[in-house]
């Protein structure tokens, strides 16, 4: 019998209060094909390539407890907090992604030119 295992989650509401009041980061782990045909970012959110995230990331030994989104909130942010909770991380997955954390009121900015 196979055991179900379901990653934490987070609501954006909840994710945009704790980044408000510093009490968790955000994560964007959204393509970055996804991220520039968006041309938005979470303002106080940091970007990591996804393809780039494996056992030897930084963001696998840090301490802060964070929250991680893609664009709807699947398979790559599913991935990304996967790997984080396996390094013992105290990672949650943001319901619906970035467009939730939009609608949920979000600081957003443009991507820059520099921005991947």
């Amino acid at each position: 019998m196979h055991e179900t295992w379901t990653l934490p989650t987070i609501t954006a509401d909840d994710a945009v209060d704790a980044l408000r009041l510093g009490r968790r980061a955000l994560i964007d782990v959204r393509k970055p094909e996804a991220r520039q045909r968006d041309g938005r970012r979470i303002a106080e959110a940091t970007w990591i390539d996804p393809q780039s995230l494996d056992h030897r990331h930084p963001l696998t030994a840090a301490d802060a407890p964070v929250a991680v989104f893609c664009v709807h909130g699947h398979e790559v942010s599913h991935f990304a907090c996967a790997l984080l909770l396996v390094h013992g991380r105290d990672a949650r997955l943001v319901t619906g992604g970035f467009e939730a954390l939009v609608a949920a009121g979000a600081p957003l900015s443009p991507l820059l030119i520099n921005d991947a």
